[in-house]
């Protein structure tokens, strides 16, 4: 395994090219523009996509996880018109698979636990990462790269952080109110020290692309909320929003084959429910 270095691809940022703009163009002119669902990605010729806008946080992440482990990442090839705040178009491969929420209704029960097993060694791989460190050696609760903020939609819609400690870090979780305003629940959570992990931090069906045949994982999307978080995040955001009608296998599975944390996992859905969808900003 090379080098755990939390660095940006070491590519160096280019004006979109003429082809591209072109093919975009075209693509508008006929009625067929090929964007995905999620609004920011293009599906282009001979097995790339384009993706817009992507953070500074997903591209680093990408290119982190695609060095130090073997999880199937795209590989990015090219970086376009970056901007001040580090957000750029990304040129980068395409996996092959359909996302696992797609392919949910055909899949058998073993086919569940096994795509549960491979995604849980998935996770061991990112775990195993050593932490990023703060200044002076601070515990970095935080974006990819040292020094860097986080963004999880879990936490609103801006930056936040990075934490030298999970006090501190637990304290933003509860708008700085003191333990003695929560529930025992959360103050049993909020009061301990963890490890801290690498984290995907968004390993929703939608985020996981499977081949339905063969049972198996083709690749790991959506890098965007990655980085050094509690080691209980990882496994408790995978159930944030609740579990969609269709989905309970898949859960079922996840918590047989995932390292468990249901006493965070009952915490946090006492802040999500306080918290409600704008209780960050």
């Amino acid at each position: 395994m090379q080098s755990t270095t939390t660095t940006e691809p070491r590519l160096t940022s280019k004006p979109l090219p003429k082809w591209l703009k072109l093919h975009l163009a075209a693509s508008n002119f006929v009625g067929r523009p090929s964007r995905l669902s999620v609004g920011n990605i293009i599906v282009l010729p001979f097995g790339k996509i384009l993706k817009f806008d992507a953070p500074a946080n997903e591209i680093a992440a990408m290119e982190f996880v695609r060095v130090n482990t073997t999880i199937p990442v795209p590989k990015i090839l090219a970086i376009y018109d970056r901007q001040p705040s580090g957000t750029a178009h990304i040129l980068m491969t395409q996996l092959p698979g359909i996302p696992l929420d797609t392919a949910l209704p055909t899949l058998t029960p073993s086919q569940l636990t096994s795509i549960a097993r491979q995604l849980a060694s998935f996770i061991t791989q990112l775990r195993a990462l050593p932490p990023s460190q703060g200044p002076n050696g601070a515990l970095h609760i935080g974006g990819t790269a040292p020094s860097t903020p986080g963004y999880d939609h879990r936490l609103g819609s801006q930056p936040w952080g990075p934490f030298p400690s999970f006090s501190a870090f637990h304290t933003f979780l509860r708008f700085g109110e003191p333990l003695a305003d929560w529930e025992p629940a959360v103050a049993a959570v909020h009061a301990r020290d963890y490890g801290v992990r690498f984290a995907h931090a968004d390993l929703a069906p939608r985020n996981v692309l499977v081949d339905p045949r063969e049972g198996r994982v083709t690749g790991v999307v959506d890098w965007e909320f990655a980085g050094w978080y509690p080691e209980y995040w990882e496994y408790t955001k995978m159930f944030y929003g609740g579990v969609r009608p269709g989905q309970e296998g898949w859960f079922e599975a996840v918590r047989g084959e995932v390292e468990e944390y249901e006493e965070e996992r009952r915490a946090e859905e006492v802040v999500w429910m306080r918290a409600g969808p704008f209780g960050y900003g």
